[in-house]
């Protein structure tokens, strides 16, 4: 809707449009039902290659929102007729699955085509945060290209500013090797492991480097490639790239030199031998040898992203223990989500009980959402099954 000047009275809305037809938008609607399908033997097949057949069109909303966005700003004006007729079809599109409305990209040029509109619009100014330029008179374009373009700037200053002074460093990841650094300097045998222990980690580092590192940024200190991720250098997948580091990193042992020189380094490796490799597990190995090449590789590089992808659960169990926190365990995001409570959830349960509306099971107030069809099974708490 827009708004008309009507002499003193001021602003009001424009009419309601009239209803489009689907005709004049090239819609179909299937119509089919369950009982005309039922007097065919294959009646089971048939409503599967309907279902299938329907279900598995393209949905077209989304162009056609894009579409419409873009013509409102060029025209720079919501009540264009054309746009009047795309947002009443994007009204039918929302509920194509329930109103079994069919409407493909033939349908939707042949529609452009008769409205007069090219196939393509260039998009609004500012959907490019970056580069757009604000086009006069245009509000959306104002909020979002200079006026919220310098609150933001001026929250990331403020926050910039504020934070100037915090790195990447975490003493609690760097502990082990420091020890072993001082152990070092007794020990002839570790010395050389940690000597190789160096080494082999910038070799690692230097695959990562290759591959990860966007040209501009290769010689930059701290520059872990994940940023320019579609920039990178090489052609591999980014999960290839990753796993083969934490491979590497995994496979890692102290050389047979290094073993025979010290019993400590040759203990290290016997332990890495009943410790399962850990890549795709939540259960990394906690043994001292391979915590002590994830806090070597932190104290080297922990600027870098690079040091989460090749030994992101042994630093967790680092921090973890530094910290008195017992026992870690990975878990990937979707798993992640499900352990966070629902704060509405909680907020509604608690206002049920103090509004006394749960139910009152064995003269204890139970939330009626504890109780199932199958009734109360709180009695079952504390039993041995």
């Amino acid at each position: 809707m827009t708004a008309t000047k009507h002499g003193s009275a001021g602003n009001h809305n424009a009419p309601v449009p009239a209803t489009t037809s689907l005709e004049s938008y090239g819609i179909e609607v299937e119509t089919t039902t369950v009982a005309e399908l039922l007097p065919y033997d294959d009646y089971m097949d048939r409503f599967l290659c309907h279902a299938f057949d329907f279900n598995l069109q393209d949905s077209l909303l989304g162009i056609c929102t894009s579409y419409f966005e873009s013509l409102c700003y060029k025209e720079n004006n919501i009540a264009h007729p054309s746009a009047m007729k795309i947002g009443q079809l994007l009204g039918r599109l929302v509920d194509r699955a329930k109103a079994g409305i069919k409407f493909d990209d033939g349908k939707w040029s042949d529609f452009l085509k008769r409205e007069g509109l090219p196939r393509s619009l260039p998009r609004p100014a500012y959907k490019d945060r970056e580069k757009g330029v604000p086009k006069k008179g245009n509000l959306i374009d104002q909020l979002v290209l200079e006026t919220a373009k310098g609150v933001r700037e001026k929250a990331l200053g403020d926050f910039s500013r504020r934070f100037k002074d915090v790195g990447t460093y975490d003493s609690d990841l760097v502990t082990l090797h420091k020890f072993e650094v001082e152990e070092a300097k007794r020990d002839e045998g570790s010395a050389k492991a940690l000597a190789d222990l160096k080494r082999d980690l910038q070799a690692i580092k230097a695959v990562w480097s290759a591959h990860c590192v966007h040209a501009d940024d290769a010689g930059k200190e701290g520059s872990g490639g994940l940023a320019s991720r579609a920039k990178r250098k090489s052609v591999l997948p980014f999960q290839a790239i990753a796993e083969r580091v934490r491979d590497d990193f995994l496979a890692l042992r102290p050389s047979a030199e290094a073993r025979a020189l010290s019993p400590v380094v040759d203990r290290w490796d016997r332990e890495c031998q009943y410790s399962p490799s850990s890549r795709g597990t939540s259960s990394p190995p906690s043994n001292h040898w391979t915590l002590l090449k994830a806090s070597t590789m932190f104290s080297q590089y922990h600027n870098t992203n690079f040091i989460w992808y090749a030994a992101g659960p042994e630093l967790g169990i680092l921090k973890s223990q530094a910290r008195g926190m017992g026992g870690f365990t990975s878990v990937v995001g979707d798993i992640w989500e499900c352990f966070k409570i629902d704060g509405r959830a909680v907020e509604r349960r608690r206002a049920r009980i103090e509004e006394g509306r749960g139910i009152n099971v064995g003269g204890q107030l139970i939330d009626e959402g504890e109780v199932d069809e199958y009734g109360d099974w709180g009695w079952m708490e504390g039993v041995d099954v």
